[in-house]
């Protein structure tokens, strides 16, 4: 069946209209579209055409992997390409969730290799944020040695190594690059212990990095306070209800923002006002108190915001198709947006994420005494010396620390 891509984009775009997605959403829609459009035209090409569109969303791929575009684009292209092909294939459009793009593997060898790494991490009990980081890592990695021509584990040599550090780090920022080595190396190892290469390829990674002491972003209670003010009137309506809840449990509870849209109704035991929930990264269980200001807000919001919807989840999104939150853009829109609202963090380069709110509650906790262990149980952390972190914010015990400067003066002849 042959059909102008203008006339499918506008059939599309027509078909997309019963999901009442937002004017932002469906604008950035008509944006992809365009780009989509224009690399047709470039092509000489009027009528649609799968195979350019899966060669638009290849080479948007490379974009992405050579650092010229960022990862929501890369998405953003993955998803309005997907709908037109639904589109064109069956006249219609089905709501649904648009993953990320399928692995990009040729090779049989990386096609078993892939898969059972996969396989090996879950064995390992990994936790659910480890095997999405490792597997998207090993998968980057195959995928670098595919386009390098290289069909197999065994011809990998230690420079094929040193050459993808300095090619991944385009995709990632320099503070993410120790976590994406610690997977790198993980599948490595792996190889080596199936006797897939003569060599020890995890030689060709770092021994160790240097950790920079991070100046961990918190709020004051001048600020916490603008913070609630600013969110109090959005309360009049549905979404506001929601999101001064989702606000109140990363500044009064701590949890992260993968904790608050996975909150589960059953996860809230209103009698005994507790939360028990299992943490992000470490695995474990975890029973928060449920105080009387976060119980009435996210009370608030089940009772006259949240949406009618058989999904167990808490929090849901404000217009149709009601669905869970999808990650942690969410919750960083909802925080930027209170924050910028409150005329707090607006300095460049500021963090204003949820996990600010988080760092917020243990200094907090820290200086009314808190030991760190307690602080620890109440984050979640799996190796307590991470909580030590937040020694760096108890200004008053840092000052306590301080040496004098007695008996080290310096006179104006030694200055000049």
């Amino acid at each position: 069946m042959d059909v102008l891509i203008s006339e499918l984009i506008e059939r599309t775009s027509d078909s997309i209209h019963s999901f009442e997605y937002s004017h932002s959403t469906v604008s950035q829609y008509q944006m992809a579209w365009r780009a989509l459009a224009a690399y047709f035209r470039d092509h000489g090409q009027a009528l649609f055409s799968r195979s350019l569109a899966e060669q638009y969303l290849q080479e948007s791929k490379t974009k992405l992997e050579a650092g010229i575009i960022k990862h929501w684009r890369h998405q953003l292209n993955c998803r309005t390409v997907h709908v037109l092909l639904e589109c064109f294939e069956t006249g219609r459009i089905a709501w649904k969730y648009y993953e990320d793009p399928p692995v990009y593997l040729h090779q049989s060898a990386f096609l078993r290799l892939y898969p059972d790494y996969l396989d090996h991490l879950q064995a390992e009990k990994k936790a659910a944020g480890t095997l999405q980081t490792y597997g998207v890592v090993a998968r980057q990695f195959l995928e670098y040695l595919e386009q390098r021509k290289i069909q197999e584990i065994a011809a990998v040599g230690l420079n094929e190594i040193g050459a993808f550090i300095p090619c991944i780090s385009k995709q990632y920022r320099p503070a993410s690059m120790r976590t994406v080595l610690t997977a790198l190396r993980c599948f490595l190892r792996y190889v080596e212990a199936q006797d897939l290469t003569p060599i020890r390829l995890s030689n060709a990674l770092p021994g160790s990095m240097g950790r920079v002491s991070p100046i961990v972003p918190t709020l004051t209670r001048e600020e916490e306070q603008h913070l609630l003010e600013a969110a109090e009137p959005l309360r009049a309506t549905a979404s506001g209800k929601r999101d001064y809840a989702m606000l109140l449990l990363a500044l009064r509870l701590g949890l992260r923002s993968i904790e608050i849209i996975r909150l589960k109704r059953e996860d809230i035991h209103w009698h005994s006002n507790t939360i028990e929930i299992v943490g992000a990264k470490s695995g474990r269980r975890l029973v928060l108190p449920l105080l009387a200001e976060v119980g009435n807000a996210v009370a608030d919001y089940i009772l006259n915001g949240r949406p009618a919807s058989p999904l167990p989840y808490v929090f849901l999104s404000s217009a149709a198709p009601y669905r869970c939150l999808s990650g942690h853009a969410n919750c960083y829109g909802i925080s930027r947006k209170l924050m910028a609202k409150a005329g707090i963090r607006q300095e460049k380069g500021a963090r204003r994420g949820f996990h600010c709110l988080r760092h917020s509650l243990a200094t907090r906790l820290l200086a009314n005494g808190t030991p760190l262990p307690i602080i620890s149980s109440l984050l979640g952390h799996q190796n307590k010396e991470s909580t030590k972190v937040y020694l760096s914010t108890d200004l008053e015990r840092l000052r306590a620390c301080a040496l004098p400067l007695r008996g080290i003066e310096v006179s104006q002849e030694e200055l000049r």
